[in-house]
């Protein structure tokens, strides 16, 4: 929230205006010459090329050699800039669930079932975030990460405790914790509180969705060693 307050202010001051910025996870708010505009912040999500990118325009504006109208076509469709595509995340997490799971303990053969609950617990939660899910998305990714040890537990050496722990860490909202306790450190304490209140959640969602799955499987009888 600091870094982006900075920005919105240097670019603001180059322009010749005076302006107070306050951020929040859901709204910015700008007051300058007088008037004030606010923003509603529906839908959130880490790009670090957006960030570099406009951090590294907002000193193009302060510099002199970028003007308004050329900042404002530049920043037409930047959200989008660099994304990588739905099939690219899933195999990464599909890769970060099997090499987590390597890392706790797991055998070779544990590996392509940690693969596969990555991949279908990035899939869940990428489908649900196109419905403006949140939360939800994340109790029903978690419940999809198991559904690959429960197959898992039928063959010896696989280690299906693991292939749980590799799905499911790649839901752990990371970097919702560290910009959380970030802000608190820069005194952004509303956003901090914000930030820590939604890893939490998201936290509980998975807990949540794990444990639904294999209640409900070991329950119907399934084979859970």
């Amino acid at each position: 929230m600091a870094r982006v307050e900075d920005t919105m202010i240097r670019l603001a001051r180059a322009f010749g205006l005076e302006a107070e910025v306050m951020v929040l996870p859901t709204m910015i708010l700008m007051t300058a010459d007088g008037e004030s505009v606010m923003r509603r912040v529906r839908t959130r999500r880490t790009n670090l090329a957006v960030i570099e990118r406009v951090n590294q325009w907002s000193r193009e504006v302060a510099a002199g050699t970028l003007t308004a109208d050329d900042l404002a076509r530049r920043l037409v469709g930047v959200g989008e800039f660099h994304r990588y595509s739905s099939s690219t995340q899933a195999i990464m997490a599909g890769l970060a669930a099997a090499a987590l799971a390597l890392l706790f303990g797991g055998t070779l053969f544990t590996l392509p079932w940690a693969f596969l609950s990555g991949v279908l617990a990035q899939v869940i939660r990428l489908g649900f975030r196109r419905v403006g899910s949140g939360v939800l998305g994340d109790l029903a990714a978690a419940a999809g990460a198991v559904l690959p040890a429960f197959l898992a537990a039928s063959f010896p050496g696989t280690h299906p405790d693991l292939v749980v722990v590799g799905g499911i860490m790649v839901l752990v909202p990371g970097v919702l914790l560290t910009t959380g306790v970030r802000d608190g450190m820069s005194g952004d304490l509303l956003s901090s509180l914000a930030r820590l209140l939604e890893a939490a959640l998201i936290a509980a969602a998975i807990a949540g969705g794990a444990s639904l799955a294999l209640f409900v499987f070991v329950h119907l009888g399934g084979r859970w060693p």
